[in-house]
């Protein structure tokens, strides 16, 4: 299965949602990473239905400063799974080990009470039997050590020691009493070995979850409506909306339906064609990651895999040249199209480094091979193709000397010519400008 940190560096604003989130405990930012790929509509409806609630709570602007709380609280939540599996497995915990537990029981009461102050239900089982055992004085202070309270001979043995400080034979007696009584611990909280495991799981989801939800609000993210069509309305990718908010620019939103058809899109140079490719993948990931969707509305529907084909994948390592790294790329997509898997292919400029001739016919084919699969294709092309009768989008392009993004229903093997008014734009050389319209005006 496919984990969030198996595809985090993947070139579309994904890694930069999951660095954003408010997330206060290492051990919840590593199980977020490790969290696996929702394939199932029901998986996802009902982590949708579990961050909804935590959405409702924040946005009560009374509960914020009772988010921040509950959020410190979690700042104090420790990984300590090998301490609960040397407990489930029998072995004798030091007293490090314990204090963990009574650490992470105590806790655990904590932020169930500081969830009930924000309007959120702990769906985990009471801890206080744990602390009561490991808090034999009730004295609720987050230490530990091998208390008088366990054994009434080992207040008497210690007691003694104060008098006779340098007794080895009597510090052996107390060595021996207090290695009894953590046996005995042990075996006493060994039977909640699992429950306490659970309840590390479901507090470092409290925190993810909590800063999934503030990361909708900030942003302004929707839920996806989950059926069988797939339609993103007004769109936008975070990342690049917050590089262009330090430039005092806005980002353009577009909105883009996909079909059973191969849906190709096509623009200028700089048109942003790449950008709505890298925005659909980041929120096909996020949907089936459970994260909020940089859209107006969202209808969508999981797949089994996604590929991308995006970045130039030239490796010194494997010998593979841009183009023979896209073509094994795309090989991998028609071979899990052929198999008939459930997949969603994302390919931005395929063949863009060969001879247009080739490049062309390449292409082309390649829409006809998708077209009878059950592959669900966005594709971005520069070279006048055969369609097959699939949809075509392009960009709106430039307009009073500047580039409207928004996407436009295209005719087949409609491709813009742009790229001179945007090079005159960009203050290239006049001369190799004035020199190419000339190649033109002769063609």
């Amino acid at each position: 299965m496919t984990k969030l940190k198996d595809i985090l560096s993947e070139p579309c604003g994904l890694r930069y949602m999951v660095e954003s989130l408010d997330i206060r405990s290492g051990v919840a930012r590593r199980m977020l990473l490790d969290t696996e790929m929702m394939t199932s509509c029901q998986d996802i409806e009902k982590e949708y239905a579990a961050l909804a609630t935590y959405v409702r709570a924040i946005n009560d602007t009374a509960s914020l400063m009772a988010v921040k709380t509950l959020q410190f609280r979690l700042q104090g939540l420790k990984d300590i799974r090998t301490t609960l599996s040397n407990l489930k497995e029998g072995r004798v915990l030091d007293d490090i080990e314990l204090f963990e537990i009574k650490h992470l029981s105590m806790l655990a009461g904590e932020v169930a009470r500081q969830m009930t102050q924000v309007g959120l239900e702990a769906d985990w089982q009471c801890t206080e039997d744990i602390t009561r055992i490991l808090d034999p004085e009730g004295l609720h202070i987050a230490t530990f050590y091998v208390y008088d309270a366990y054994s009434e001979l080992l207040q008497q043995l210690r007691r003694q020691q104060e008098r006779e400080k340098d007794n080895i034979r009597l510090a052996e007696q107390i060595a021996e009493e207090e290695n009894r009584i953590r046996t005995e611990l042990s075996r006493n909280l060994r039977s909640y070995a699992s429950a306490l495991r659970e309840v590390l799981i479901k507090m470092a989801q409290v925190d993810i979850r909590t800063a999934k939800a503030l990361q909708v609000r900030a942003l302004g993210l929707c839920f996806p409506t989950l059926g069988n069509g797939w339609c993103l309305t007004q769109m936008w990718n975070p990342e690049l909306s917050a590089i262009l908010e330090k430039k005092g620019k806005a980002v353009q939103r577009n909105t883009i339906q996909l079909g059973d058809c191969p849906t190709i899109l096509t623009g200028a140079n700089m048109g942003g064609k790449t950008v709505v490719l890298k925005t659909v993948a980041l929120c096909q990931y996020l949907m089936q990651m459970g994260f909020g969707i940089p859209a107006e509305k969202a209808e969508m529907h999981p797949f089994e895999a996604v590929f991308t084909c995006i970045a130039d994948g030239q490796s010194m390592e494997s010998g593979l040249s841009s183009f023979a790294a896209e073509m094994k790329g795309i090989d991998n997509i028609l071979t899990a199209a052929r198999q008939n898997r459930n997949i969603l292919a994302l390919i931005d400029e395929p063949a863009r480094t060969t001879n247009p001739t080739e490049g062309t016919a390449l292409v082309s084919a390649l829409i006809a091979v998708l077209r009878e699969t059950a592959c669900t294709t966005l594709l971005v092309t520069h070279y006048c193709i055969r369609a097959y009768g699939c949809p075509c989008l392009r960009v709106r392009g430039l307009e009073n000397g500047e580039m409207n993004y928004e996407l436009l229903p295209a005719l087949a093997g409609e491709v813009p010519h742009e790229a001179l008014h945007i090079a005159e734009q960009l203050g290239i050389d006049n001369d190799w400008i004035r020199r190419a319209k000339k190649e033109l005006e002769e063609d």
